[in-house]
């Protein structure tokens, strides 16, 4: 077996670091990514990264650029900001937008619902940016609101200078950054009808504008969900795409293909490794070690504990038996005794490795006995009887 440790992160409005957790995988089961500059896959409820070639290595990422769009459009709507039923009006700078288009013209109108259709399915640059600026004002004001959603995202090898993806100096991001993103998108669900979408129009009659999903993977790979296509000169052919099977989603992003056909090569092979190779696993807690702690002078004589947090990690599939746990407690306790004050420590390891720690806490405040507490503990007792 050879141990590899990955970084595990739990995901609850913002991205924090946990712990570090070891995953095993046999050589010959790695992915094959050797055509990607730069690839990683990952889990995305807890981010632990499964694999990752040079993935912190800064390349372009062309319309991959477009995923923190989404999320911010997705962010809008959640907030009641943005609506599918929103009309965008389209300025003339984005009317001149180039590459993948939809052909808006100066002042047109079109629902949000269309606009957003048009990005997802088909990368449209030129409706990307009329919603960016319907929503910041300019695209630069929008570019900033990236950049500022990169840095709360711990995305911290991102920075963006435009919206759509063009090749620019400065404008850059890495394989582990893009399945952050991907992992905070996963968590909405506006997109996943257009997602799946493989052709599509806008507008109707000889106005009409087609949309070609170019994710090829949505045609043929079992449970995935949403992705992203990018392709530019400079950054090559890229893709981010993620997958559900069962109670897992798995992220999967190449970037710096030479050729269409490697990005999705590259990506199903990862995504294959990250459902073949592991599972989801909760760390459980032994009420038979969590029993009430004695506690000295205290007005209660025990201080009942609990584990702080019982986290869900990624783990060699088959190996959850192989889990063990270690509890280390206080054997007394003097008052006073605060609430959630530490009075231990559970440790959770695999293969000799440690997957999880946290701190064993007190349940109540318990204060400290005085001559007066006592007394009229003593008083209450003798009117009682």
């Amino acid at each position: 077996m050879l141990l590899k440790k990955i970084t595990g992160f739990i995901i609850a409005g913002g991205i924090m670091l946990s712990c570090f957790i070891p995953c095993y995988a046999e050589e010959e089961n790695k992915p094959d990514i050797l055509s990607s500059k730069s690839a990683i896959v990952t889990e995305c409820s807890t981010g632990q990264v499964l694999y990752e070639h040079n993935g912190r290595e800064k390349l372009p990422m062309a319309s991959v650029t477009k995923l923190m769009c989404m999320l911010i459009w997705a962010e809008k709507m959640e907030a009641g900001r943005l609506s599918f039923d929103d009309t965008i009006r389209c300025s003339a700078y984005a009317s001149s937008r180039d590459g993948s288009v939809i052909w808006l013209m100066p002042n047109e109108e079109m629902s949000a619902r269309d606009i957003i259709k048009s990005v997802v399915i088909a990368s449209a640059n030129d409706a990307t940016t009329a919603l960016c600026e319907h929503i910041a004002g300019s695209e630069m004001e929008f570019v900033r609101l990236m950049n500022d959603r990169a840095k709360e995202l711990g995305m911290n090898d991102t920075c963006y200078k435009n919206c759509v993806g063009y090749d620019e100096d400065g404008h850059y991001t890495t394989a582990y950054d893009i399945a952050l993103l991907c992992g905070e998108i996963s968590r909405y669900d506006y997109y996943n009808e257009f997602f799946n979408t493989r052709l599509d129009y806008v507008r109707e009659g000889d106005k009409a504008a087609q949309l070609l999903n170019t994710n090829k993977l949505m045609r043929y790979y079992n449970g995935i969900i949403g992705g992203k296509t990018g392709t530019t000169d400079n950054a090559g052919c890229c893709l981010a795409v993620w997958a559900k099977r069962g109670n897992m989603t798995i992220c999967a992003v190449s970037l710096g293909c030479k050729e269409d056909n490697e990005r999705f090569d590259a990506c199903e092979s990862l995504l294959d490794y990250g459902f073949n190779e592991f599972e989801l696993y909760k760390a459980v807690a032994d009420s038979s070690k969590l029993i009430p702690v004695e506690v000295d002078k205290g007005l209660k004589k025990e201080a009942d504990i609990r584990i702080k947090r019982l986290v869900t990690m990624v783990i060699p599939k088959g190996s959850s038996s192989d889990v063990s746990y270690k509890y280390t407690v206080a054997e007394k306790l003097t008052a006073p005794v605060n609430c959630g004050q530490t009075v231990g420590k559970v440790t959770a390891t695999l293969y000799d490795e440690i997957i999880f720690e946290s701190d064993i806490i007190s349940v109540y405040e318990i204060e400290e006995m005085s001559f007066w507490k006592a007394f009229f503990i003593i008083l209450s007792k003798i009117f009682a009887i």
